[in-house]
């Protein structure tokens, strides 16, 4: 069941947007966002024009994603209405067809991730973006889902492109095969309650 394409939708909102975990998505979870991802770009350092970029990018995909998902207009988007709104969005399409709104995440997304800017998302990179949402007792583990995710030819380039990555979130995200590589690309998941 960790795999099924209900559990990865909710995996996407419960680690990936729901940055104050309060249970649902809001304007504030898209505020915390551009901060978190102005300090990871830079490592650590803030840089006051990259966070008014970021809060711009992220104010932008709140009101997107409001508009995608918000259904009822209260200003939150639950686990429900966010699902509803990919199987209508998303399911089955590819990375190029998908809602500005989910292309700018992804693409954000992958930048936090690629810590060194090279382009790619190595399994160093992999590693650190699976301990940072989940918890691991072994590599193993995290290292076993990275092979299953990466194809030769991504071993052989040194990584991950951001290219790849947007057609593999694509299919995490709109894909219900269960046996799709796609569904390591978050690391090994676990059920989300």
């Amino acid at each position: 069941m960790a795999y099924s394409w209900d559990n990865r939708v909710k995996y996407v909102v419960r680690y990936m947007y729901d940055i104050d975990n309060n249970g649902f998505l809001d304007k504030n979870d898209f505020e915390c966002l551009a901060l978190r991802n102005t300090l990871i770009e830079g490592r650590g350092e803030f840089n006051e024009a990259a966070y008014a970029n970021n809060q711009k990018i992220m104010s932008n995909l709140w009101n997107e994603i409001a508009e995608l998902a918000d259904f009822n207009k209260d200003g939150a988007v639950t686990i429900e209405q966010f699902k509803q709104a990919v199987q209508k969005n998303c399911s089955g399409k590819a990375f190029s067809a998908f809602p500005g709104a989910f292309k700018t995440f992804i693409a954000n997304q992958f930048k936090t991730i690629d810590v060194n800017g090279d382009g790619l998302v190595g399994v160093d990179e992999y590693r650190l973006d699976c301990i940072s949402r989940s918890a691991f007792a072994n590599i193993k583990e995290i290292d076993d889902a990275y092979n299953k995710l990466a194809t030769d030819e991504d071993k052989k380039a040194g990584g991950i492109s951001l290219a790849r990555y947007q057609e593999l979130y694509a299919q995490f995200i709109s894909n219900p095969d269960e046996s799709a590589n796609a569904v390591y690309l978050f690391g090994p998941l676990k059920e989300v309650q």
